[in-house]
């Protein structure tokens, strides 16, 4: 017995030092710097930007310019998965990090100096993600209106789906969704402030390690934090000069037009364009300069694009399209390509909404060919297809259900592997039908938030 009481004793004893020992370590101030630099390796590696239906972009995918070489457009960049860039802003911090946790073990007085690097590196980067991607923000704000139609399409279908039920994932972000903000919209400086995530907390972060490391008073160790801030704000005002020229030329563009100085308000929008390239690929660009046209009764596509959107603000969708049309192939610039398909899809919801099936279905055929890019009607167009021609669903799920189920938007995802499971029961391949549900099931399904069609459908086999 007192073996067995020795042996209860040792083994607690055992367990109480090595808790002892772990606890001391994690709560040490190496450990507590280790525990902030991984922190910051995942804040640096997360999403930094979120949109409404596409997936997450991540730090690793974000680059410092937007020049020719980097081509970071919608067009090109929108599909997932996306693959990690050399030239993005998350290679230095990065590359800080690595560093500074074996320096944090090894010599842990120079951490204020690693993090304040950091500061100075993460400042501009997330200036540089807000601010030189002007066509990101464009797009982010097509997608809630894709969004939109998205809901309309699926209601057709059933009223129980989540896309139908919920609001999308950028309601807590502010997205334009309100007749008010439409009417009053945010200034595109403002703008990306709706879609951003982890970059604020890694700056956070940083300026937390800065403080806690450094082994002096409180005063100057804030002093010495704000001297890096400091540093960062220069760093990221001077990565970002390029926006503000061409603000500035862009808001006397505006006070030129207001006076009916036409030429002059055209020659200063192009030195805007000049200063930022990127936003001549911009529908803000392309707006500006069809208005300016259209004043000075030049037929150009600039022209016809400002009509059309003009068209469609005023729900004239036929006259917009017939306006824009004549200007839009497959080698036309990505803004007139994006407002024909959008002009397409407000056709394809009218369709829908009255159940003109294959009228829609053609509709979002060439809303999705026009701007292949946006997977909202690709999204779109395989759910009509699947509700109007439940036979084809082989066919669907071979070719879009491996992209669309991984959207960002894992509502819409999970209601299209419902869709597909619905065409498959009432095709009777119940087997199919059952593996579909279950699918959507594993994209979302919470005890609080129940996917219920799903479920139901599931239960019913």
């Amino acid at each position: 017995m007192n073996y067995v009481k020795r042996f209860f004793i040792a083994c607690w004893s055992l367990y109480a030092r090595l808790f002892s020992w772990c606890a001391g370590a994690a709560l040490s101030n190496r450990g507590l710097t280790f525990t902030v630099l991984v922190t910051c390796l995942i804040l640096i590696t997360g999403p930094w930007l979120r949109s409404s239906v596409s997936r997450d972009f991540r730090g690793p995918h974000i680059p410092w310019n937007n020049s020719a070489s980097s081509r970071f457009l919608p067009e090109y960049v929108a599909k997932a998965p996306r693959e990690w860039r050399v030239d993005s802003i998350a290679i230095p911090m990065l590359a800080i990090v690595l560093v500074a946790i074996p320096v944090a073990f090894i010599r842990p007085r120079w951490m204020p100096h690693l993090f304040g690097l950091l500061i100075a590196v993460s400042i501009p980067a997330l200036a540089v993600t807000l601010w030189n991607h002007p066509g990101l923000y464009e797009f982010f704000e097509s997608e809630i209106r894709g969004r939109s139609m998205l809901r309309t399409v699926y209601r057709m279908e059933h009223t129980d789906l989540m896309t139908v039920r919920a609001p999308d994932r950028m309601q807590a972000f502010g997205g334009q969704t309100g007749k008010i903000d439409l009417l009053a919209p945010t200034h595109p400086l403002l703008v990306p402030l709706n879609y951003w995530m982890y970059g604020p907390w890694l700056i956070g972060a940083a300026i937390m390690g800065a403080v806690a490391t450094n082994r002096t008073n409180w005063q100057r160790r804030f002093a010495y934090a704000g001297v890096w801030v400091g540093v960062g704000a220069l760093f990221a005002f001077a990565a970002t000069w390029p926006r503000w020229v061409a603000e500035y030329h862009w808001t006397q563009a505006e006070l030129l037009e207001e006076r009916n100085d036409f030429v002059a308000a055209a020659d200063a929008l192009e030195l805007a364009r000049q200063s930022m390239p990127p936003l001549g690929f911009t529908k803000r660009y392309w707006e500006s300069r069809g208005r300016l046209d259209y004043r000075q009764l030049v037929h150009s596509p600039y022209a016809a694009y400002f009509v059309s959107s003009e068209y469609l603000e005023s729900a004239d969708v036929d006259r917009a399209r017939n306006e824009l049309a004549p200007f839009v192939d497959a080698d036309s610039a990505a803004a007139p390509r994006a407002l024909l398909a959008e002009i397409m899809g407000h056709t394809a919801t009218g369709f829908s909404a009255h159940g003109k099936r294959g009228a829609a279905e053609k509709a979002w055929r060439e809303a999705a060919e026009i701007a292949p890019w946006k997977p909202s009607y690709w999204v779109a167009y395989a759910v009509t297809v699947l509700g109007s021609a439940p036979e084809r669903a082989p066919e669907i799920e071979t070719r879009y259900l491996e992209e669309l189920r991984d959207v960002g938007d894992c509502f819409v995802g999970s209601d299209f592997a419902c869709a597909l499971g619905d065409a498959y029961f009432e095709s009777g391949d119940f087997t199919s039908a059952r593996r579909l549900y279950s699918m959507a099931m594993d994209i979302f399904h919470l005890p609080k938030y129940v996917n219920l069609h799903a479920q139901e459908g599931r239960l019913g086999m």
